[in-house]
């Protein structure tokens, strides 16, 4: 799936990507409307919604109900339990490190091709100057 540049945006310059390195972990998350689910966080994306699975919703009067698929709205979110056994900066510096870009090596060819040809250009306009 392809994230847009705002999503990007966020994910790289908030705790967002504190969030996705949850994917996989069972925690709970508090709503706003005095309800939590608990589950496994599946997907998390750019803008904090969340798909969970094997999921409990409480809501506000206690009331339990199970669900195999769950989606929280970033909206909805009050609170994100963090698991006690997760290193919050170690899981910060390793979905930065996943998101830091890599330059394409077919770029890299492009650029060496121009600038042979600039130099030949030169070569061409001023001549052999050696």
């Amino acid at each position: 799936m392809s994230a847009s540049k705002r999503e990007k945006f966020y994910s790289y310059n908030t705790l967002v990507c504190l969030i996705e390195g949850l994917e996989g972990k069972y925690t709970t998350v508090d709503m706003r409307n005095e309800s939590f689910v608990y589950g496994k966080i599946m997907q998390a994306d750019g803008f904090m919604n969340l798909v969970m699975s094997d999921v409990t919703y409480v809501d506000g009067r206690g009331s339990e109900y199970n669900f195999d698929s769950f989606f929280v709205h970033a909206r909805n979110i009050r609170y994100i339990h963090i698991p006690t056994e997760l290193s919050i900066i170690q899981t910060i510096n390793e979905q930065l490190q996943k998101m830091k870009r890599t330059v394409k090596p077919e770029r890299q060819q492009v650029s060496k091709k121009v600038l042979q040809r600039h130099t030949e250009t030169l070569k061409m306009i001023y001549g052999d100057t050696k």
